[in-house]
């Protein structure tokens, strides 16, 4: 359940800024940085993974590359 203080993260606009397919895949990506923390520092449980990734991604946590930057 999410806090009421959370902002409700919009995947349509997300989807729009960004594609569909990049989208995918900056999620689970990060989804998957989230679950390699996890299991060494035990922070984040298993439930949230995913929405703790779209929510960095939204409110630009996280930085995305391009695949002709790295």
């Amino acid at each position: 359940m999410a806090e009421p203080t959370q902002q409700q993260v919009n995947i349509e606009h997300l989807m729009r800024r960004m594609g569909k397919y990049a989208l995918v895949v900056a999620v689970s990506q990060r989804a998957r940085e989230l679950k390699d923390r996890q299991s060494r520092l035990g922070d984040v449980t298993p439930t949230n993974i995913v929405g703790r990734a779209l929510e960095e991604i939204h409110q630009g946590k996280v930085k995305l590359l391009d695949e002709t930057s790295e």
